[in-house]
């Protein structure tokens, strides 16, 4: 069974069908869908994805014609592995006979949602590395991002950096270490230029902008 067949969630429709539901905009509402959190997470992610991968997939696809069915089936096979719920992370509660957790695969979702509203940038994968299920351990998380360098790659990441840091200690009590962004693809799209300090397509980065040539004396 391929990643885009696999049932998503258990909840008997596959990545593929959820693609249909959202382009149907979830109507007629389909309750094993609506009802399942991994299926959410995924919708959420498709929602989010979709908006930059048609700018790509339509303003490149000269450049660029296995973009959709390379890219974007990678980037969504790693979605759907990473929706799954994983382990269970533990909330303090001042009541002793209450559990309180929130699973590893809704924690992978925040991270994905915060880099992905990071203008320009989206998430490719998320680990986090630690043990989630002990109290204070302090964890470390890893994320590889696919960006539009309308800022410098450089800036891009560290944008993302903070605004998963900033998330995660909003919405969780981890004991969150080093966060790691790595930039794994870049698209420059025909019509833009590269920003000064920016990855290009080949691996090099451009040089700062021009100065005029009174500024040049």
């Amino acid at each position: 069974m391929t990643e885009r067949s696999a049932d998503i969630g258990g909840s008997g429709y596959t990545l593929d069908e959820l693609s249909d539901y959202l382009d149907r905009g979830m109507s007629p509402a389909i309750p094993a869908i609506d009802d399942n959190a991994e299926c959410q997470a995924m919708l959420a992610t498709l929602s989010r994805v979709a908006g930059l991968s048609r700018e790509l997939v339509s303003r490149d696809a000269a450049e660029n014609p296995t973009i959709d069915e390379g890219w974007l089936a990678g980037l969504l096979s790693a979605v759907g592995r990473e929706v799954r719920a994983g382990r269970d992370i533990p909330f303090s509660s001042s009541d002793p006979t209450t559990r309180l957790t929130i699973t590893e695969g809704a924690v992978r979702e925040l991270v994905r949602a915060a880099g992905d509203s990071v203008d320009g940038v989206l998430v490719g994968t998320v680990a986090i590395d630690g043990d989630v299920t002990q109290p204070g351990a302090e964890v470390a998380v890893a994320v590889t991002i696919s960006i539009v360098p309308r800022r410098s790659a450089r800036e891009l990441a560290e944008a993302v950096r903070e605004r998963v840091r900033s998330e995660l200690l909003k919405h969780t009590e981890l004991a969150v270490g080093a966060i790691d962004v790595t930039v794994a693809d870049v698209h420059l799209l025909p019509s833009d230029e590269p920003a000064p300090g920016a990855v290009t397509g080949d691996g090099t980065t451009t040089g700062p902008a021009p100065r005029d040539e009174e500024e040049q004396r």
